[in-house]
């Protein structure tokens, strides 16, 4: 019973999760490029882009090319990495969907580039021109992808019982 609810669940979540990450792989592309046009605007058009700067200028509002540019790298890097978080905790949900056990060396592996792919968007995040996050929040997600790594130690050793217990029998 409860390994049917398991099934059905996870083949619920894979499937937001499949929304989640080509949202945001469309995201990451369409900033991609973004960022390449501004850049190609800079290298090939500056007057174009000296006159879509100007208004900002004048209002007080503006912040410099480099630092326009590297926010925008920033997110795109945010953006991967969610996109590549949401990738492999998909094909962990998508496994267990169809009932494999969850206990095998892909899981752990896959869980921790998940922990390593949230600490690296925190630190991006903390990087940006526009701190787009906090000290308390960079806490808790360097938090957070320390219990998703000590969580892929527990499945490394759930898989090596697993291995145990199909050996002996």
């Amino acid at each position: 019973m409860k390994e049917k609810t398991l099934k059905t669940s996870a083949r619920f979540i894979s499937l937001l999760l499949t929304f989640g990450y080509i949202l945001f792989a469309i995201l990451s592309v369409s900033l991609l490029a973004g960022i390449i046009i501004i850049v190609g605007t800079r290298l090939f058009a500056p007057d174009m882009l000296l006159a879509a700067w100007e208004p900002a200028v004048k209002a007080g509002q503006s912040i410099s090319f480099s630092q326009c540019v590297f926010f925008f790298i920033c997110c795109f890097g945010v953006f991967t990495c969610i996109f590549l978080a949401l990738y492999h905790a998909k094909k962990i949900f998508g496994c267990i969907g169809k009932g494999n056990s969850p206990f095998t060396v892909k899981t752990g592996i896959q869980i921790r580039k998940i922990a390593l792919y949230i600490l690296l968007s925190a630190i991006l995040c903390s990087l940006s021109v526009f701190h787009l996050i906090d000290f308390l929040s960079f806490c808790l997600c360097a938090l957070f992808a320390l219990i998703l790594f000590c969580i892929s130690l527990i499945f490394d050793y759930g898989c090596k019982l697993q291995q145990e217990v199909d050996e002996t029998l």
